[in-house]
């Protein structure tokens, strides 16, 4: 069995690069103990926006951990003017300062990863990640025609004038040629650094499927109001078009919910295999079957079926690594696959397909 881990410590991912909703559509979170992969922390606080009356973070790299850890003491500890500066909501030269102010209330292990790497604040925590820093230098090097040509599209009224204008102008030789270079494996390998890249069947038809995706959303999407179009096609969050996490309503909220975030730095498949029978009443695993094999997965799976309860859901997405769909049915899940087609067509961050499967009242050891 083979599994990949992204290089650590280093925070790899420090925004909302999925959409929280299809989550709480698929797991109904409230007044369950949920079970999610940490990465930048945003599905955990979506989760927590949702009222789930326990979420369960958990992901091998430690800096992803020190990441979340710090989102949540600055919720609790912070005014939100004061987390929006600290995020890079806005300007402010005192990032340090809040830094500072909030490494007592860290554990041991956070505290030194933020001691040692103070710098990573310096642009906001949500742009500190190596992913959203790849976004910011693609929109540089696109150019400025490409540039202004991407803040009309998210200027549009809707997705006519939205899909009209993409057939026009953006979808052009060099955009297609972006989508080419985009499938050469080497390029995630040794440039990106991505090692799920090893788990994507050879025969899997990257650009195609890049395209048809970016297709639908300029088609049936309006990207002006989606979180993940502003981070993709700007580089950052508009304040007036954030995730539900970042915006001040969702710091109240998870300000009070803070307290049922539990926080740890292990592998899904650990904490899986150690969790007792029914531990667990549903499931966000992000598309963790990108970094692994279909023995993995099928071991994960398994696993799950003893660790949830009966009628407990699982959430999986699906990147370029489409492997392993039919195998929750093969271990005691029902998939609900009206809800994923419909998760398919309407989640904010289109890259995605949807596994979505409801444990049965049945026993897998």
């Amino acid at each position: 069995m083979n599994a990949a881990r992204l290089d650590g410590p280093a925070i790899w991912y420090s925004a909302c690069n999925e959409d929280g909703a299809s989550e709480t559509a698929a797991l109904r979170p409230a007044g369950k103990r949920i079970l999610c992969i940490t990465a930048s922390g945003s599905r955990a606080f979506d989760l927590l926006l949702a009222d789930a009356a326990e979420v369960v973070a958990i992901d091998r790299n430690p800096a992803q951990t020190a990441l979340a850890e710090l989102f949540a003491t600055a919720y609790v500890h912070c005014d939100y003017m004061t987390f929006c500066g600290l995020a890079g909501l806005r300007d402010d030269p005192g990032r340090c300062g809040h830094l500072d102010a909030l490494l007592p209330f860290l554990s041991a292990p956070a505290r030194v990863f933020w001691q040692r790497n103070r710098g990573l604040v310096a642009d906001g925590l949500l742009y500190c990640g190596r992913w959203e820093g790849f976004l910011r230098r693609f929109r540089r090097w696109a150019g400025a025609r490409r540039q202004r040509l991407a803040d009309r599209i998210l200027a549009c009224a809707g997705p006519e004038e939205q899909w009209a204008l993409w057939q026009e102008q953006w979808d052009d030789w060099q955009w297609r040629m972006f989508l080419r270079a985009l499938a050469l494996r080497p390029l995630w390998r040794w440039v990106l650094r991505e090692p799920g890249i090893a788990f994507v069947p050879g025969d899997f038809d990257m650009a195609g499927y890049a395209r048809e995706r970016f297709d639908h959303a300029a088609r049936r999407l309006h990207l002006a109001r989606l979180p993940f179009a502003w981070l993709l096609m700007s580089g950052a969050y508009r304040t007036d078009v954030l995730p539900p996490y970042l915006t001040e309503t969702g710091h109240a909220l998870i300000r009070e919910r803070a307290g049922r975030l539990k926080l740890r730095t292990a592998s899904l498949e650990q904490t899986i295999a150690a969790a007792d029978p029914g531990t667990f009443d549903g499931a966000s695993l992000s598309d963790y079957s990108s970094y692994c094999d279909l023995p993995v997965q099928r071991q994960v799976w398994r696993d799950l079926a003893r660790g949830m309860g009966p009628g407990a859901v699982a959430c999986e997405r699906k990147f370029f690594n489409k492997t392993g769909m039919h195998i929750p049915e093969e271990c005691g899940f029902s998939r609900d696959k009206e809800l994923e087609e419909r998760l398919n067509v309407s989640d904010g961050a289109w890259f995605y397909s949807f596994v979505v499967a409801a444990r049965e009242d049945v026993h897998y050891g």
